[in-house]
């Protein structure tokens, strides 16, 4: 067996980022897609959620953004990251003020705006908000990327900030309220003399928050102009991913089966999977309230599939028994059990294997977390997968970390670790590991047959029923990892 070399964290990590940078600039000469710019005034179309990557522009990306936080991580003075960090919560608060404003909009009205920006008198002229504020605003958030000072106290859009137009999912994801007060309440959520242990979706930051006894949905039942915004938020959510999700799983090997959505939503993902599988027909499951905008949806996106039956809403609640079953039956759960703890998972899964027949398959749209360890030595040997690897390939695979990277690739994770966060904060849930999928998906009575990486943020565990006499087995032998997570 080979030693491992070990090399210096700084040597190792520029190693890391010229190769990721050298992949993407290969990538995207072979793709034949424009060069990369901050200062384009149109979207490129790697920022298009319609957009899937190759497998190697893909897992570049990630490697890039990865190493650039572990640089940062080594680099930046620790008191800088200390007070950096404590002022992380005015990264909402200025973002906030830029969209609800309508000075984003503002600049973003090209009609209004010449191609330098708007000067922040301009601004307070029209809004009516003091310009030295604006500009210690406006200038905070052009260091995070989202404007251009293109002379001092003038400001225009950056490309990244394009995606927070009317109708783009960061948009929708943005004007969704709460967070900031979600996160001040967590430090009494996790100390609560009753609440500290407890993982009921009832004793969270989110009653802190809102002074209320009832669980988040119960308390959107009465606040119906928030269920909307909060239904779209989520939308946006899986709408980013649509593509990879779509492209990343075998799909037409389940074309004439019948589609169960649990807690489907709007049912933009039964409405992609009917385009793709004509043979089979999809049920929309959500509760009540959630049915007008499922079905305005379906009427909007797909009128002949709407007319035909093939895309149908219906009011099911998955703590109850699964209505539908039969042979030839796929269930999705796609961001579902994320919203909730352990038990409340095992009962959902549950009351679908009580009905689900051998051939029936439980598709669990999620993200499978990793742990932030890092290794001094690259990996060698059977399984691993490098840049190299995935040239000219169609079919993803996930890039092995190298040496110094997280497991979980670091600064590329924040994103799905703040979901993470912010399901605890509302539900008592989490992102999990593989290890607790595991742990949840045997005790909801199902084995995983595989388990797809995809190219975004989430993976599709493929389950199929338990037979009765494996129930007290420890799945191992039953799983089968389609890469390495």
């Amino acid at each position: 067996m080979v030693a491992p070399i070990v090399l210096s964290e700084l040597d190792s990590l520029q190693a890391s980022i010229n190769e990721a940078l050298n992949a993407i600039r290969d990538e995207i000469r072979q793709n034949k897609l424009p060069e990369l710019s901050n200062h384009a005034s149109e979207r490129h179309p790697l920022d298009e959620p319609t957009f899937v990557c190759s497998p190697r522009l893909y897992e570049a990306r990630r490697l890039a953004l990865a190493s650039i936080g572990q640089l940062k991580n080594l680099l930046q003075p620790p008191y800088e990251k200390v007070v950096e960090q404590s002022f992380a919560v005015y990264d909402t608060a200025t973002l906030d003020i830029l969209v609800k404003t309508g000075i984003y909009d503002r600049l973003a009205d090209k009609t209004s705006t010449p191609a330098e920006g708007a000067s922040v008198l301009d601004l307070q002229r029209e809004f009516d908000i003091d310009a030295v504020k604006l500009t210690v605003i406006l200038r905070f958030l052009a260091s995070q990327g989202w404007l251009h000072e293109t002379s001092e106290g003038t400001f225009t859009l950056t490309r990244p900030a394009l995606e927070l137009q009317v109708g783009n999912n960061g948009r929708k994801w943005i004007m969704t309220e709460g967070k900031p007060s979600y996160a001040l309440a967590l430090m009494s959520h996790i100390t609560h003399p009753e609440w500290k242990y407890s993982r009921q979706p009832n004793h969270t930051a989110f009653q802190l928050a809102k002074r209320t006894p009832l669980t988040l949905f119960a308390w959107m039942k009465q606040h119906p102009e928030y269920l909307t915004q909060w239904a779209s938020s989520v939308q946006s959510l899986g709408d980013a991913y649509y593509s990879a999700i779509i492209r990343d799983f075998p799909w037409q090997k389940f074309d004439s089966y019948t589609f169960v959505d649990c807690g489907g939503g709007q049912g933009n993902l039964s409405i992609s999977l009917a385009e793709l599988l004509p043979k089979s027909r999809f049920f929309i499951q959500d509760l009540p309230e959630v049915m007008p905008i499922a079905q305005g949806n379906i009427e909007r996106r797909a009128p002949l599939f709407a007319k035909e039956g093939r895309v149908v809403p219906e009011p099911v609640n998955f703590f109850d028994v699964q209505p539908r079953f039969g042979e030839n039956h796929v269930y999705l759960l796609r961001y579902i059990l994320h919203d909730w703890p352990d038990h409340a998972c095992v009962n959902i899964l549950k009351n679908i294997t009580r009905v689900a027949p051998p051939s029936a398959r439980i598709i669990i749209i999620e993200v499978i977390s990793s742990p932030n360890t890092v290794s001094s030595f690259d990996s060698n040997g059977d399984g691993v997968v490098t840049l190299d690897d995935l040239a000219g390939e169609k079919q993803h695979r996930a890039l092995t970390p190298p040496a110094y990277i997280p497991a979980n690739f670091g600064a590329n994770a924040k994103m799905s670790l703040g979901l993470g966060m912010q399901m605890m904060a509302t539900f008592n849930a989490l992102e999990r590991s593989m290890r607790e999928w595991k742990q949840v998906i045997l005790q909801g009575g199902l084995r995983i047959v595989q388990v797809h990486a995809m190219r975004g943020l989430v993976s599709a565990i493929e389950c199929a029923p338990m037979p009765l006499q494996e129930s007290g087995s420890d799945n191992e032998d039953v799983v089968t990892l389609e890469t390495e997570l």
